[in-house]
């Protein structure tokens, strides 16, 4: 059988205090319980921990050596209650977020702003990947939770859509397509087509919703990042077709068209892995980003163009 702990409160508190009235009294306990709780204790082990008498109490020297002992365990569990407690109502402890490019730019530096300001003692970090690579931070248990647009069939996570975000024709301001309200894909075999390869999971959507389209417009660029893409279509190299989201925020030489013929989207939602249970640091700042991002809903498809070029994001 193994000592209770508030049996082992007892022998600490009375051989710290060296007094059963004292201890009894800071135990919020009767003198006849705590010295049930002593004899109890001994009874068990197997050994005397304590002498005393009617007017001192002593250790043992067995007793000394189990004070020494007990007295570290406690402080420990001690010391674990009280960080498990910090953790909790989120004066301690950290989250850390897997996120795809455009959402940290869109949304998640404005949101740790917001959740520093309430929960300062809060360490946040941050995975900002690919969509793949946020998706297997998920899977892998490095990040807490995640926002992308990958998983959203995958077993292993519960998926939480929270935007619908459009893929747009990126261009110059100054581009002769930068003036119409939609274009079509046929409209793009007329200019400079740039677009990513293969590995980007952009590709992949695009990929798919042309399947039976007839005439696609022929590639001068192919990239890996969409990042580039838009510094081509900056310079005036090419246009390019990219999510909504990853078209640089405030002035720019860049804007987005809306594209048609057909429509291509991607849902932007959150995930974590399937069956288990955000930490509070997580479940708050989960919270905070998902109404960000359904507030805001899907940014303007087109931007105010700059008095000068900016320089392309990396």
């Amino acid at each position: 059988m193994t000592p209770s702990l508030a049996d082992l409160r007892a022998f600490v508190t009375v051989s710290e205090l060296k007094s059963f009235a004292a201890a009894a009294r800071k135990l919020h306990l009767s003198q006849p319980a705590l010295s049930r709780r002593i004899s109890g204790l001994e009874d068990l082990l197997g050994v005397r921990l304590l002498d005393r008498t009617t007017r001192n109490v002593a250790l043992t020297v067995l007793g000394e050596r189990f004070l020494a002992q007990v007295r570290n365990v406690l402080q420990d569990l001690d010391r674990s209650v009280v960080s498990l407690h910090d953790v909790a109502h989120l004066e301690a402890g950290d989250v850390t977020i897997g996120c795809i490019f455009s959402v940290v730019d869109h949304f998640l530096l404005e949101v740790m702003g917001q959740f520093r300001e309430q929960h300062p003692k809060v360490m946040v970090k941050l995975v900002e990947e690919s969509g793949d690579q946020v998706l297997a931070s998920v899977k892998s248990g490095l990040a807490d939770f995640a926002i992308s647009f990958t998983g959203l069939h995958d077993p292993e996570v519960d998926f939480t859509p929270l935007l619908k975000e459009p893929f747009v024709v990126a261009c110059r301001a100054d581009h002769p397509l930068a003036r119409r309200k939609a274009i079509g894909w046929d409209a793009l075999a007329e200019f400079p087509y740039a677009l990513v390869s293969h590995e980007s999971k952009v590709r992949t959507l695009i990929d798919q919703a042309l399947a039976g389209v007839g005439s696609l417009p022929r590639p001068v660029f192919e990239v890996r990042h969409v990042s580039t893409l838009i510094g081509i279509a900056e310079r005036g190299l090419a246009v390019a077709v990219v999510p909504q989201l990853t078209l640089p925020q405030g002035p720019s030489q860049v804007v987005g068209v809306r594209l048609e013929d057909p429509v291509i989207t991607r849902t932007i939602g959150l995930l974590k892995r399937s069956g288990r249970s955000l930490s509070p640091a997580a479940e708050a700042v989960a919270g905070l980003l998902a109404d960000a991002i359904r507030a805001k809903g899907k940014p303007p498809a087109r931007r105010k163009a700059a008095t000068r070029p900016s320089p392309s994001r990396s």
